[in-house]
């Protein structure tokens, strides 16, 4: 469940590089997107499409918004890799799930809530239904993911998350550093793609490699590139960079880019199990689970990622000097 993910132009620049959609569908009540029959439905919802993983609930309204033609495109290439993006994810959590029910997902590009208005982001995962509602066309591409691992690490999953900081770095971590993520990838121009292995961005089959990014953004964070701008933290809430943030962090105050690499960086160090079984503690407690206080741990982390970013070459668009 993020908010304002994406705090400035240059973070934006980082991320997406959305292209155009491409393909065609049959404009009839039978076609097929992504070879997944689309059956008609009454009320709000105009057609339903069934996926092994997501049944998929259509808006009438938001087909009117977009247009048929752009909004089938955008579902299609959605569809085609989402199948893949889920398994990922679902294999990501192997040993650590109950089962797993197929997710309702609703696009709500018209009606959506004041909330969802607010920031940058492209879909929502309410646990207590539990459900997914897609509020903005293209950011699916890049949030899909992260919220159906929300839906798997909160309800399908045997250990107990509590607490902002373990609820999205869990779901950063799934979604950006473990699975594939070919809807993210599938969204990229051919420019975009260009541009981003120029910079050491791609990873060998020419997609983005999300994980180089994430690390590349958390570095320039770390070297104050964010000092006086707002930007999101896990807490969900917008706050504006200090020099004292930078100096003294803490679980609460961390971006999205911070945490999901810290996470990573504790998995490797102290494996799955252990961090799993952990995701209650608060920032006093590290101590005690990880033998170090949460300070010399991270600042342990933000030294080894900026190791990696420059053996690899590695900066963000627009943090070059």
């Amino acid at each position: 469940m993020k908010r304002y993910r994406y705090a400035t132009a240059i973070m934006l620049a980082m991320i997406l590089w959305l292209g155009c959609f491409a393909g065609c569908t049959k404009k009839n009540d039978t076609r097929t997107i992504a070879g997944y029959a689309m059956e008609p439905s009454e009320g709000t919802y105009a057609y339903v499409i069934h996926t092994p993983h997501a049944t998929w609930h259509l808006a009438a309204a938001d087909i009117e918004l977009l247009g048929e033609e752009m909004f089938f495109e955008g579902l299609e290439r959605l569809l085609e890799n989402q199948e893949a993006d889920f398994e990922d994810a679902i294999a990501a959590l192997d040993g650590y799930l109950t089962e797993v029910p197929v997710i309702d997902v609703y696009t709500d590009f018209s009606g959506r809530t004041e909330k969802a208005q607010l920031g940058a982001y492209g879909a929502y995962c309410r646990w207590n239904v539990p459900c997914i509602e897609i509020y903005q066309p293209d950011m699916a591409f890049a949030e899909l993911l992260h919220e159906y691992a929300h839906y798997l690490t909160h309800s399908c999953m045997r250990y107990e998350i509590d607490g902002n900081f373990w609820s999205e770095a869990i779901a950063e971590y799934v979604s950006k550093f473990i699975c594939k993520n070919r809807m993210f990838c599938s969204a990229y121009r051919e420019d975009g793609r260009t541009a981003l292995a120029a910079r050491g961005f791609a990873n060998q089959d020419g997609d983005p490699d999300i994980r180089k990014m994430y690390c590349a953004a958390a570095a320039a964070i770390r070297d104050g590139l964010m000092i006086g701008q707002t930007f999101s933290v896990v807490s969900q809430a917008p706050v504006v960079m200090t020099e004292r943030m930078l100096e003294h962090p803490t679980l609460t105050m961390l971006s999205y880019y911070e945490a999901g690499c810290f996470f990573d960086w504790l998995v490797e160090r102290y494996g799955k199990e252990l961090v799993f079984a952990n995701m209650t503690i608060g920032q006093g407690e590290f101590r005690e689970v990880f033998g170090e206080d949460f300070e010399t741990l991270f600042f342990e982390w933000a030294a080894d990622n900026q190791a990696f970013c420059t053996e690899n070459g590695l900066k963000l668009i627009g943090s070059e000097e």
